[in-house]
């Protein structure tokens, strides 16, 4: 009568030690293993060189060093160093170029290597002088270089904007980082180099100009052939020139105000078809 209750008592002991058996190895795993490398920063820059840090590990070996030209990737490995380095120096770089660098820890025992989670992506961009800039079409502002990110605001054709460097998307599509003006605030993205003309401004003294086209002019939205058309210009329509670009195709275009009734149309034009006065 008493056999029952004692096997009973043996069974539920076996699976106990049968269970904590199995979740000893991952638990002491789960223990060896570096944290997340936190506290990443941007230290001192030159043209040539972009100099890193993060917060140190106890109980590590050393930390790996990885660097991309996309924020999303791939990631290469540039360095390992010892636990005593918690800095790195990235030399022989690109004039004014954006990189993105991730940080793991990692542990050695025997020939076993153990390795953390890797850090948040630091963005970091060698040093150049900002340039200015307008947009040659409406275009979206995003918040890193590539089309799947999220958009931040977007920005109409003739838009000021500084360029803080150069960047790419993962495909290599050029890129540029650069800080604007939205809602009375000064804020940074990104956007496609081929939809800035670099080094230009609208001009701030307005200069009066005529159409000369014998079949009148298309006013379109911005500097380019494709884009939609606000209105046409009749020959000898008065015109106010605000600015000049360069479009895609090479050609210059003038930015100009009209008023055609009780509407004033701001667009852009072929530059050669208008006389300055």
């Amino acid at each position: 009568m008493k056999s029952k209750p004692s096997f009973k008592k043996y069974l539920f002991s076996s699976l106990l030690l049968f269970f904590a058996f199995l979740c000893i190895p991952q638990t002491a795993f789960a223990a060896r293993k570096p944290a997340m490398v936190r506290g990443m920063k941007c230290k001192t820059t030159t043209a040539g060189s972009i100099n890193i840090s993060w917060k140190p590990q106890n109980g590590v070996s050393g930390y790996q060093v990885f660097r991309s030209a996309s924020y999303d990737g791939p990631y290469e490995k540039l360095k390992e160093v010892t636990s005593d380095n918690t800095a790195f120096c990235n030399t022989k770089l690109q004039n004014g170029r954006e990189y993105y660098y991730r940080v793991r820890a990692y542990k050695t025992k025997g020939n076993s290597l153990i390795t953390g989670n890797f850090s948040n992506v630091l963005s970091a961009h060698t040093r150049c002088a900002s340039r200015a800039a307008i947009l040659r079409s409406r275009s979206n502002v995003r918040k890193h270089a590539g089309i799947n990110h999220p958009v931040l605001t977007t920005l109409n054709a003739g838009s000021n904007v500084t360029v803080i460097c150069t960047a790419s998307d993962k495909s290599g599509t050029p890129w540029s980082r650069i800080s604007f003006q939205a809602g009375g605030k000064k804020r940074t993205g990104y956007i496609r180099s081929d939809l800035l003309s670099i080094g230009q401004r609208p001009q701030k003294k307005k200069i009066t100009g005529v159409v000369i086209a014998n079949s009148g002019l298309h006013l379109r939205r911005s500097a380019s052939v494709s884009a939609g058309i606000y209105t046409a210009l009749p020959r000898g329509t008065k015109v106010t020139v605000l600015g000049q670009v360069t479009g895609r195709d090479g050609q210059k275009w003038y930015q100009i105000s009209v008023k055609q009734g009780r509407k004033t149309f701001k667009g852009y034009v072929l530059a050669r078809y208008i006389r300055i006065s």
